[in-house]
């Protein structure tokens, strides 16, 4: 096993220290969590799994609304076109 060594400024510190109290975890068992996680060595926690599903799901429940409305105005000026199309056969007629 092999240790690694890194050096931030203060300000950087105060942030992981920070963050790691909200996990419950030091610094150093905060930062290897991360890396672990990162590298694919370790899964997230249940809460951490479905804070991240619930993100997710609002994500995409936007997008797929966004898709719904371009859908409708797509459909719009399709119908538009074939009308216009229309007249301009039967004005030729």
């Amino acid at each position: 096993m092999r240790q690694v060594k890194f050096y931030i400024d203060e300000e950087r510190y105060e942030e992981l220290k920070k963050l790691a109290q909200e996990q419950g975890l030091s610094v150093p068992g905060y930062v290897k969590r991360l890396v672990l996680k990162h590298l694919g060595k370790m899964e997230g926690g249940i809460e951490e799994n479905v804070e991240y599903l619930l993100q997710r799901h609002e994500q995409m429940r936007k997008e797929l609304g966004r898709i719904g409305l371009d859908l409708i105005k797509l459909q719009k000026r399709v119908e538009y076109l074939e009308r216009y199309i229309r007249r301009g056969a039967s004005a030729k007629t």
